[in-house]
C-alpha cells in the first residue's frame, strides 16, 4: 500500500520538510555547524499548510521534479508543497517567505492526504532504469528526501548500498548541541524503507548502527531502538546492543532484548553493573533489572552472586565510621537494600549472611537491630556473642536502654542469652548513683523485663536493685523484688534503712500505728539467716534507745525484739 511522504516523514516543528535538518543559523562552539545546519533562507510555501523549508531544498525539490517530468512524459510538473503536494500557484501573494529562525512558528497540520499522482505507482513510465538511478543519486547528494520517496512509492527504485550508507552517514551530525537536535531517527526511518535489503545493505545499517552506539549520551536511544526492531541486524551487532543497553542504565530495553533475544548478562557482566549499582546507590529497582539480565540457571552466574553477596557484606567493618554512622550519605540504607536485594533473589552465602547481621548490630539503631532479628529469623543468621555483649555495654553506656530488648533475642543459643541477661543486670545496677537518678524510669523498667522474661540473675543483682528500690521508697517494687527474686538487704543496709525511717517517726511525731507501715516493710526485706544480722539488731536499738522520746519509740523497740527473736 502506498504511503504518503506527508505522513511518512514526520516533520517536527522547526525542521525543515524537505532535508529533514533542524532550522538554524548559530555556529556551534565558534564553529561553522555541519552542511545542514548552514544558513538558508526559510520559507512556508503556502498559507493552507505552511510546511517550513529551507530555499534551497525548495529549489532542490522543483529542479528534481522538472527533471522528472522531462524523462518521464507520463508525469506532468506542477509547483507543489514537497510535503503534503498542496499547489502552488507562481507569484501568490500568499507565499511567505522568512527570515531566521522560527522558533514560534507551529507546525502544519493538514491532514495526511491520499498519495497524489506524483506518489502512486505508474502505470505507464518511460523513465529508464539508469535516468531513476541517476535522479535518486542526486536527491541523495542534496538531501531530497521526498524525492527519494517519490522515486520509491512510484518507479519502486531503491537505496543502493551505498547510497544507503550515504544517507546514513549524513544523518550522524558531526556535532551535537544543547540547542540543536538532529532528527537522525526521521532521517533513519525513511533510511530503513527506502533501501534494498540485501547483504550489502543489511551491513551498511549494521556499521551505522554500530557508529550510533558510539555516539555519548542518550539522545540516540530513539534510533538504537528503530534498528533493533528493524530485524536487520546481525546477532553480533544486537548483542552489542544489548551491551549498550546495559552500559547505559536501560535495563528495561535490555530486558526486553533478553526475551526476545536471548541475550544475558554472563558473570564478570553482572558483577561489574550490580557493584556499580551499589556503589552508585541506585536502589533496588535498577537492582531487580540487572539480576534479571543474567541466567538464573548458569552455575558460574550462581558463583559470582554468592561472592559479590560476601564482598559486600564484608565490605565495612563492624562499629568502623561508616556503618556506625548508618544515616550519613544514605550509606547503611544502601547497604541493607542491596544485600536484602540480593537475598530475596535466593543468592546463598552463610558467612555472608553472618557478617551482614555483625554490622548491622553494630549501629545500634532501630533499623540495624530490627534488619539483625530479620536475618536471623528469615536467614539463620549468626554472630560472635562477645561482641553482641559488646553492643549490650555499648547501648548501655550510651543510655540507649530500649534497644537492650532488641539485641537479647539475637543470641544463637538460651544459655548465651541467659548469660548476657545476668550481665546486663549486674552491669546496670553497678552504675553510680547518678546515671540511677538520671535514667530511673528506662533502668527500671529493663531490669524489670530482664527478671520477668529471661528467670535468671544474680542474687548480687537483685539485692542491688531491693536496696535501690528501698532508698527510693518504691515500696511495691522493693516487696516484689523480695517475694519473687529472693532479693534482701544486707545487714548494714538493713540497719541503716530503719534507723532512717525511725528518725522520719521522731521528726514528725506520729501518734498513729499505721505510720509504721514503711518501718515494718523494711523488716521484710532483711535475710533473717544473714549471720550479720543480729549485730546490725543490736546496733539499731541501742541508738533508738539512746534517742530522745517520741510517741511510736516504745512501739519500734517491741517489733525489733520481736523480729529478732523470731529469726
Amino acid at each position: 500500500m502506498t504511503v504518503s511522504y506527508h505522513w511518512k516523514c514526520g516533520v517536527e516543528k522547526h525542521e525543515c520538510s524537505v532535508c529533514l535538518d533542524s532550522i538554524c543559523n548559530i555556529p556551534i562552539d565558534g564553529k561553522e555547524p555541519p552542511h545542514s545546519w548552514k544558513h538558508k533562507d526559510v520559507i512556508t510555501l503556502t498559507p493552507k499548510c505552511n510546511h517550513l523549508m529551507h530555499q534551497d531544498c525548495v529549489r532542490n525539490w522543483h529542479r528534481h521534479c522538472l527533471k522528472l517530468a522531462n524523462r518521464d512524459v507520463h508525469f506532468k510538473y506542477a509547483p507543489t508543497c514537497p510535503v503534503c503536494k498542496t499547489a502552488i500557484t507562481e507569484g501568490d501573494p500568499a507565499n511567505k517567505k522568512v527570515v531566521g529562525v522560527l522558533w514560534d512558528c507551529e507546525k502544519a497540520e493538514t491532514q495526511d492526504p491520499t498519495p497524489s499522482v506524483m506518489e502512486t505507482p505508474a502505470n505507464e513510465t518511460t523513465l529508464t532504469l539508469a535516468d531513476g538511478m541517476e535522479l535518486m543519486d542526486e536527491a541523495v547528494k542534496s538531501h531530497n528526501f521526498p524525492a527519494m520517496w517519490q522515486l520509491k512509492s512510484r518507479y519502486r527504485f531503491t537505496l543502493s548500498p551505498a547510497q544507503l550508507k550515504k544517507v546514513l552517514g549524513d544523518a550522524l551530525p558531526e556535532l551535537f548541541n544543547l540547542n540543536v537536535s538532529s532528527p537522525v531517527d526521521h532521517k533513519t526511518r525513511l533510511a530503513l524503507d527506502l533501501m534494498t535489503y540485501d547483504d550489502a545493505s543489511c551491513r551498511v545499517v549494521s556499521d551505522f548502527f554500530l557508529e550510533v552506539l558510539k555516539i555519548k549520551g542518550n539522545r540516540n536511544r530513539g534510533v538504537v531502538k528503530r534498528l533493533i526492531d528493524s530485524k536487520i541486524l546481525s546477532e553480533n551487532v544486537l548483542k552489542q546492543a544489548f551491551n549498550f543497553h546495559v552500559a547505559k542504565g536501560n535495563f528495561d530495553q535490555a530486558k526486553a532484548m533478553k526475551e526476545q533475544y536471548g541475550f544475558s548478562l554472563n558473570g564478570s557482566e553482572l558483577q561489574e553493573q550490580l557493584l556499580k549499582a551499589y556503589q552508585a546507590k541506585t536502589g533496588i529497582p535498577d537492582l531487580e533489572s540487572i539480576l534479571s539480565l543474567h541466567d538464573k540457571h548458569n552455575t558460574a552466574c550462581k558463583e559470582i552472586l554468592s561472592e559479590i553477596l560476601k564482598t559486600v557484606a564484608e565490605q565495612p567493618k563492624e562499629y568502623s565510621a561508616e556503618i556506625h554512622d548508618q544515616y550519613s550519605d544514605g550509606f547503611f540504607v544502601n547497604y541493607m537494600n542491596f544485600i536484602n536485594t540480593l537475598l530475596y533473589h535466593g543468592v546463598k552465602n552463610q558467612s555472608a549472611v553472618n557478617a551482614a547481621m555483625t554490622n548491622a548490630v553494630s549501629t545500634l539503631c532501630n533499623i540495624g537491630l530490627d534488619w539483625a532479628s530479620q536475618l536471623r529469623n528469615n536467614h539463620r543468621a549468626t554472630m560472635d556473642p562477645e561482641k553482641l555483649n559488646v553492643a549490650i555495654g555499648k547501648v548501655i553506656d550510651q543510655n540507649q536502654l530500649h534497644l537492650v530488648d532488641k539485641l537479647l533475642p539475637l543470641f544463637a543459643t538460651d544459655q548465651e542469652a541467659k548469660a548476657a541477661n545476668i550481665m546486663i543486670l549486674d552491669k546496670l545496677v553497678g552504675k553510680p548513683d547518678q546515671y540511677y537518678q538520671e535514667r530511673l524510669r528506662d533502668f527500671k523498667t529493663v531490669c524489670y523485663n530482664r527478671l520477668k522474661s529471661s528467670g535468671c540473675w544474680s542474687q548480687q543483682a537483685v539485692d542491688a536493685l531491693i536496696k535501690r528500690a528501698v532508698e527510693d521508697k518504691d515500696t511495691h517494687w522493693a516487696i516484689e523484688l523480695n517475694c519473687k527474686y529472693d532479693a534482701f538487704l544486707d545487714a548494714d543496709m538493713f540497719k541503716y534503712q530503719i534507723l532512717n525511717e525511725v528518725v522520719h517517726l521522731k521528726e514528725h511525731r506520729y501518734q498513729d500505728p499505721r505510720k509504721l507501715d514503711d518501718f515494718n516493710s523494711c523488716l521484710l526485706f532483711a535475710k533473717r539467716d544473714n549471720p550479720d544480722l543480729p549485730g546490725a539488731l543490736e546496733r539499731a536499738v541501742f541508738e533508738i534507745q539512746n534517742m530522745d522520746e517520741f510517741p511510736l519509740k516504745q512501739d519500734i523497740l517491741n517489733k525489733l525484739r520481736i523480729f529478732f527473736n523470731a529469726r
